[in-house]
């Protein structure tokens, strides 16, 4: 009756392990939730109990880790901002004329370390977290145009926006 019960455990125990993913015999590590490996020596530790289920005592085997570091987060990329309004006036002079370009985004991202404001694609502003707004006032030559862009961007990613591009006339 004994070994009837203890075999029943050990059976328990092999059906518990099973189901929690441990590799066979192979000896291949695995993977598990809690970022630690295991290697095959739980397989057979259980093996070896269940070859010697008349004299075998049940005690716990811990599995310690060989290293493995927490996994590291990545920031997901923001989300590219969109022109929400932009216009611009024109103060004409000789060769050309101050223009007053004023931008406005809509703020899509909640992990932006910040924006990027370009004219003619070389950075004018860099502006904080959650801005929606940048004013410009630069001399265009009769005849030219500048081109604005916005960029959103955290530690590991860049998304811009589309270039609007306009001149005094």
């Amino acid at each position: 009756m004994k070994s009837f019960k203890l075999l029943s455990l050990a059976i328990l125990l092999a059906a518990v392990l099973a189901a929690c993913g441990l590799p066979g015999i192979s000896g291949t590590p695995t993977q598990i939730t809690d970022q630690k490996q295991v290697s095959s020596a739980a397989t057979m530790t259980l093996k070896a109990f269940l070859i010697q289920t008349q004299h075998a005592i049940i005690t716990p085997t811990y599995i310690t880790s060989t290293g493995i570091g927490s996994p590291v987060s990545t920031p997901f990329p923001p989300n590219t901002p969109v022109w929400s309004v932009y216009s611009y006036t024109c103060e004409l002079a000789v060769g050309g004329g101050t223009m007053t370009m004023n931008l406005a985004w809509d703020d899509r991202s909640n992990n932006e370390d910040g924006y990027k404001v370009y004219r003619d694609k070389q950075i004018i502003a860099s502006l904080a977290p959650n801005s929606t707004s940048y004013v410009d006032v630069a001399f265009v030559a009769t005849g030219e145009k500048l081109s604005y862009s916005v960029e959103a961007f955290n530690k590991d990613w860049r998304a811009s926006g589309s270039m609007i591009t306009y001149g005094c006339q």
